[in-house]
C-alpha cells in the first residue's frame, strides 16, 4: 500500500480503473497489490451506509453509519465536529467508539472554542486534511490539540473537512488508539467518499430540524446523492412515486446494456424480472434486499427497454429503498444494484467440480464393491458346478447322480444369469445396449415368462397368470420387455417362501401397465427409495448381482416408460412398469 502514499487523487482514480480492468482480464490479484480488495470492501461499505441513511429518519442513523466507517477503517473512534459560526465554537455532535474505548465527547469535547483547539480549526477551515501518524510528534503549534489527544490515548488520527456549497462547516475524524496507523492516499480518498455521503445526511438532519414544513428542501438534499452515485461502481436507479425511472448512473447503464434515452421513463413496477412481492413491499414503504436472476430474454420479449445484451442471465444483488419525507410519506424509490455474475459463475463452477468429484469417488467406491461382490457371486456357482461334477463322476447311485445334476443345472442357470447381467450392465455403461422395436403382443410375452418360470417355483409357492386376459399390442422391444418381466419374477421367487406370484397386465388410458405381485417379505420404505440404484442388494444373503432392477429401469426408461414398486414390509411387493401404447 506504501506505493500509493504520494499519488494524487487523479492518479489514484486512474490506478483504480486500471486494477479493475486487470482483475477482469486476469481473474486474480497479486499478493503485492491488494488495492482492488480494498475497493470491493469500500463498495459494500458505501452500499450499507447509503441504505442506512436513506432507509430511516431515526435520530441515531448517523451514528449507525459511523459504525460502518469505524469497522471499515479498523479504528477505535469515529466522530463528527460541526462549527457554530455565531458563537465561534466547534461541537462534536456525533461519536462512536469500539468496544472497551471510553467516549470523551460529553466530558471533554463539547462546546470547544477556537482558543481550545486553534491549530485544528485553522487547518480544517482552510480545507486542509489533518494527518497525524504519531501524536507524540505533533508540531509545537498544536500543543493544545496534542494535550487533548493524549487524554484520549490517541496514537494516530485522520481528519478531513466537511463542506457544503464550497463552504467548510465541520470535519469527520478517525482515531487509532490501539496501534499506529500509516494513513495513505487511498485511506484519505476512501474517507473523503464516505464523508461526502455522511455530510448529506447531516444536512438532511439539519434541514429536518429547522424546516420540517418544507419538503422541497429535503428533495434538494436527496438529489445531492445523485452526484455521489455517479462515482460509484454500483448501479443506482432513482424512481418517482409512480415508479417511473427519473435517472440512473453509468454503472447501471453498463450492467443492463442500455442507454439513458432508452431507460429513462420505464416503470419499475412493470419490470418482468422483479418479483411481485418486491413491488408489494416497496409500495408499502418497506425496504428490501434480494438476489435476482435477471433474464435479458424476458426484457427482449416484453420490449421493456432496448439492450445490447441479446440473451442470457445476470446474477444481481439488489437493494430497494423507499424515499420518505419528514411526514414519513413515500416520494420516490431507489435501487442499488451489484452485478455479482462473475462470482456466481465461479461458485457454480466450483460446486459442479466438487459434485463431479463426489460422483467420481462414489462411482469408484460402488464399482470396487461391485467387483468384490462379483468375485463372490461367480465363485459360488462355479464351486458348486466343479464340486458336484467331480462327485457325479464318482458316484454309482443313479438317484444321487440325478440330484447332483439338478444342482449343477441350477448353478449353470445362475451363472448364465450373472454373466448376462454383467454384459448388459457393461453395454449400458458404454451406451451400446441395443433395442429392436417391433409390433409386440404383451400376452404372448407374459405367457412365455410364465412357462419358463413355472419350473423354478419353490414348493408351496404358486405362479399365477390369467390366460384369458385380452391381447394388447404395442410397438416395443419384445426381448427387452421379457427380460424386465423375468427379472421381476426371479426377484419374487427369491423372496417368496409361500403363497403366490402373479403376472398381470392391463390398459390404463394410453399406457400399458404390467405388474408382478408376490406374497413375500416386502420391502421397507428406505429400501424402496434406492432399490433401482446400481449395485444395491436388499438382502446380502440371496444370490445375485444387484444389477437386475437397475438394468430393468434403464430398459423401461429407454422405451419411454416408467418403473416402480409398491410394497409394505412383511406384506409382499408389486413391481410394475408402464409403456406407451402409441
Amino acid at each position: 500500500m506504501d506505493k500509493y502514499a504520494h499519488y494524487s487523487r487523479e492518479d489514484l482514480i486512474s490506478e483504480i480503473e486500471r486494477l479493475k480492468k486487470e482483475q477482469v482480464e486476469n481473474d486474480s490479484i497479486s499478493n503485492s497489490n491488494k488495492m482492488m480488495v480494498n475497493m470491493i470492501v469500500l463498495r459494500r461499505t458505501i452500499s450499507d451506509v447509503l441504505s442506512l441513511l436513506l432507509s430511516t429518519n431515526d435520530e441515531v442513523v448517523i451514528d449507525k453509519a459511523l459504525l460502518h466507517i469505524l469497522h471499515f477503517f479498523d479504528v477505535e473512534r469515529v466522530y463528527i465536529g460541526i462549527f457554530d459560526e455565531q458563537s465561534s465554537i466547534v461541537d462534536f455532535t456525533h461519536e462512536v467508539t469500539s468496544e472497551g474505548i471510553i467516549s470523551m465527547r460529553e466530558d471533554l469535547l463539547r462546546q470547544l472554542s477556537k482558543d481550545d483547539i486553534p491549530w485544528w480549526i485553522d487547518q480544517i477551515k482552510a480545507g486542509k486534511d489533518i494527518i497525524i501518524y504519531d501524536t507524540a510528534k505533533m508540531p509545537p503549534v498544536a500543543a493544545a490539540e496534542q494535550h487533548l489527544l493524549e487524554l484520549q490515548d490517541v496514537l494516530s488520527l485522520l481528519a478531513l473537512p466537511v463542506s457544503s456549497e464550497g463552504k467548510v462547516y465541520g470535519f469527520i475524524g478517525l482515531d487509532s488508539v490501539k496501534k499506529y496507523s500509516n494513513w495513505n492516499a487511498l485511506d484519505i480518498e476512501n474517507l473523503r467518499v464516505l464523508a461526502d455521503i455522511v455530510s448529506i445526511a447531516i444536512e438532511r438532519e439539519h434541514a429536518q430540524h429547522i424546516m420540517e414544513h418544507s419538503a422541497n428542501l429535503m428533495l434538494k438534499s436527496e438529489a445531492k446523492f445523485r452526484i455521489i452515485f455517479e462515482k460509484l461502481s454500483l448501479g443506482v436507479e432513482l424512481y418517482d412515486i409512480d415508479g417511473t425511472l427519473l435517472d440512473l448512473n453509468d454503472a447501471d447503464l453498463e450492467i443492463f446494456g442500455t442507454t439513458r434515452e432508452s431507460a429513462i421513463g420505464v416503470n419499475m413496477f412493470q419490470n418482468p424480472n422483479i418479483p411481485k412481492w418486491v413491488n408489494h413491499k416497496l409500495k408499502n414503504g418497506e425496504d428490501v434486499t434480494f438476489t435476482l436472476d435477471y433474464s435479458f430474454h424476458s426484457i427482449k420479449d416484453t420490449q421493456y427497454y432496448a439492450t445490447v445484451i441479446n440473451d442470457g442471465e445476470k446474477h444481481l444483488q439488489v437493494t430497494g429503498i423507499t424515499l420518505k419525507d419528514w411526514q414519513n410519506k413515500i416520494f420516490g424509490y431507489l435501487y442499488i444494484v451489484l452485478d455479482d455474475t462473475e462470482n456466481y459463475r465461479k461458485a457454480e463452477e466450483k460446486r459442479e467440480r466438487d459434485n463431479e468429484l463426489i460422483r467420481v469417488k462414489e462411482a469408484d467406491k460402488l464399482k470396487s464393491a461391485f467387483l468384490a461382490n462379483m468375485s463372490h457371486e461367480i465363485r459360488t456357482p462355479l464351486n458348486a458346478i466343479v464340486g458336484f461334477s467331480d462327485i457325479v463322476a464318482e458316484t454309482p447311485d443313479e438317484d444321487e447322480k440325478k440330484e447332483y445334476l439338478e444342482i449343477i443345472h441350477k448353478n449353470n442357470d445362475l451363472l448364465l444369469h450373472l454373466i448376462d447381467d454383467i454384459l448388459d450392465f457393461s453395454k449400458i455403461e458404454s451406451g451400446t445396449l441395443d433395442y429392436h422395436i417391433t409390433e409386440t403382443n404383451i400376452k404372448e410375452i407374459c405367457g412365455e415368462v410364465f412357462l419358463a418360470s413355472s419350473l423354478k417355483m419353490k414348493p408351496g409357492v404358486k405362479l399365477v397368470f390369467d390366460k384369458e386376459l385380452p391381447s394388447i399390442r404395442l410397438q416395443t422391444d419384445p426381448q427387452r420387455v421379457m427380460q424386465v418381466i423375468s427379472n421381476f419374477v426371479n426377484n419374487a421367487i427369491k423372496f417368496t417362501e409361500k403363497g403366490s406370484i402373479t403376472i398381470s397386465y392391463k390398459q390404463e388410458r394410453n399406457y400399458l401397465r404390467v405388474s408382478v405381485q408376490d406374497t413375500g417379505i416386502g420391502i421397507s420404505e428406505d429400501d424402496r427409495k434406492r432399490i433401482f440404484e446400481r449395485f444395491i442388494k436388499i438382502n446380502e444373503f440371496k444370490q445375485g448381482t444387484g444389477l437386475g432392477l437397475t438394468i430393468s429401469r434403464t430398459i423401461i426408461e429407454s422405451l419411454n416408460g416408467t418403473i416402480g414398486v409398491d410394497s409394505v414390509k412383511g406384506s409382499g411387493s408389486t413391481f410394475w412398469f408402464t409403456l406407451p401404447l402409441e
